[in-house]
């Protein structure tokens, strides 16, 4: 009897035992699950630092993508020569053009494959509003630059290999088709370039001599003028870009002249601020790189707003409005070149 009683007792406690054991194993599964659901779900929702690495990766690619762009179409404009002075004797050696389509080729295929081929830029995050906006803007623009490119290659193909001196019928309308390219192109970049401002980082603006270091306030003085410059400048480019043959320019003349203005002042606030040995390359580079490339920008824009009244034909304003955004451009890369190089250095933002 003793025994019987012992072996229920043995039996219960292992139930019991076993019971409490599977429970709480269970309720480990569960509270795994729960867990490892939360978490996905977190990992799903795009952050702040998201916006700004995607804005700061679509600004790249805009850039890089402007840069090639424009350089065919510069060469072109430089070793071209215009339609109606080409015969088939004139000497025409477009090494330049060449090496642009080239180099155009590769860049877009790089773009098109981070994108649309699982690359980095098809697995960045974003908010919603802003992937939805901005990413379809870059597809537009890879599908214009498709077909820039095919036509900058046809043409760059006819005088590279000599053919116009066996067909000159095919000059006038190769010329017409490319700057119709271009002007597709660029204003594919305009709506790009538009629609990923809409979600740009608040400026930080903060004063250099609030800064008891020399390099750091050098620093935020060069990083506060380039971006009071930059600022000014898309101010005109949004204007210009609106800019119709025989229209009305005093609103995109007057965000000239303000830019102008604002370029000059940050310039003697730039060349007459003191630098250390380790800073001065950002003087240097102000005055020998980035001034330059504002100085041609704006000569180009004060010789097509003395003209823009006396324009004889849209295609005499098409060939002057773009000198102006190929200069344009140009002064942006030096900007992105400069600020890079703080930045790199500095370390500052």
């Amino acid at each position: 009897m003793n025994n019987f009683k012992f072996l229920l007792s043995l039996i219960l406690a292992i139930i019991i035992f076993t019971g409490c054991s599977y429970f709480n194993k269970l309720k480990e599964k569960l509270d795994y699950k729960n867990k490892k659901e939360i978490t996905v779900q977190e990992s799903k929702e795009p952050s702040y630092d998201d916006d700004i690495i995607f804005y700061n990766k679509y600004t790249d690619a805009i850039n890089k993508l402007r840069e090639s762009g424009e350089g065919v179409y510069k060469d072109y404009l430089r070793e071209i020569p215009v339609t109606s002075g080409i015969n088939k004797n004139t000497l025409i050696i477009p090494v330049g053009l060449s090496l642009s389509v080239a180099g155009f080729e590769r860049t877009l295929k790089e773009y098109k494959r981070s994108l649309f081929d699982s690359g980095e830029l098809s697995k960045l995050k974003a908010s919603e509003t802003m992937k939805n906006e901005v990413e379809p803007e870059l597809k537009n623009l890879l599908n214009t630059m498709d077909e820039y490119y095919l036509i900058a290659k046809k043409v760059s193909d006819y005088y590279s290999d000599s053919e116009f001196k066996n067909d000159l019928s095919r000059i006038k309308p190769y010329d017409e088709e490319i700057k119709s390219a271009y002007v597709k192109y660029t204003e594919a970049v305009s709506r790009l370039s538009s629609a990923l401002k809409k979600y740009k980082p608040k400026r930080e603006k903060r004063d250099p001599d609030s800064f008891s270091n020399p390099d750091e306030r050098s620093s935020e003085l060069m990083i506060g003028s380039y971006g009071d410059i930059l600022d000014a400048a898309e101010e005109f480019y949004e204007s210009f870009s609106k800019l119709k043959f025989k229209g009305n320019d005093n609103e995109a003349l007057k965000y000239f002249r303000e830019y102008e203005r604002i370029f000059e002042q940050k310039k003697q606030n730039v060349l007459s601020a003191e630098f250390t040995e380790k800073t001065k390359f950002m003087k240097y580079n102000f005055e020998d790189y980035f001034s330059k490339t504002s100085d041609k920008f704006t000569a180009s824009g004060n010789k097509f707003f003395s003209d823009y009244q006396n324009f004889k034909s849209e295609e005499v304003f098409k060939n002057k409005y773009n000198e102006v955004i190929v200069n344009y451009n140009y002064m942006v890369q030096s900007y992105n070149t400069s600020i890079s190089s703080i930045n790199s250095v500095m370390k500052v933002r």
